[in-house]
């Protein structure tokens, strides 16, 4: 029971919404469509027109770092493949409360290069940089983003 609310938490933080389907599953949404050993998770949430919101937390920066490694570039370039159409990119760096500034620079840093590189493929879109405070661990230092 308590590791499905730490889920629940985490999941609420993101603003999404749990259908729970039973008390085994670990399923978040009925229409969400999970890649296999995938650790994050890209979820595409129809809207009523004919766009496809996605919300994807990038894989991890070794470190320190704040480049953005091939696997983070093919992640951007698959959700942007994905979301044909959308024009927001929306780019969330997640920290922990209680860091060092540096870290908080660090990863809004990560969120702004993240848009950069998705804005680099499609100068089309329009997007946005943010920074959370978070209470996940497992989620300190990554980007969320979301296309719509």
């Amino acid at each position: 029971m308590k590791l499905q609310s730490k889920s629940a938490t985490a999941l609420v933080l993101f603003g999404l919404l749990i259908y729970p389907i039973s008390a085994d599953s670990n399923n978040l949404h009925p229409n969400v469509s999970k890649a296999q050993n995938e650790a994050p998770t890209v979820l595409q949430i129809p809207r009523n027109d004919s766009t496809t919101s996605i919300v994807k937390v990038l894989s991890d920066h070794p470190g320190a770092a704040t480049a953005l490694t091939p696997k983070q570039k093919s992640e951007i370039r698959e959700i942007l493949a994905k979301g044909d159409g959308n024009q927001n990119f929306r780019c969330t760096g997640t920290s922990l409360a209680g860091q060092r500034e540096s870290m908080y620079r660090v990863v809004l840093l990560r969120a702004e290069l993240v848009c950069k590189y998705a804005k680099s493929i499609d100068p089309s879109i329009s997007t946005t940089v943010r920074e959370r405070v978070i209470k996940s661990k497992k989620l300190n230092g990554r980007v969320e983003v979301v296309s719509n």
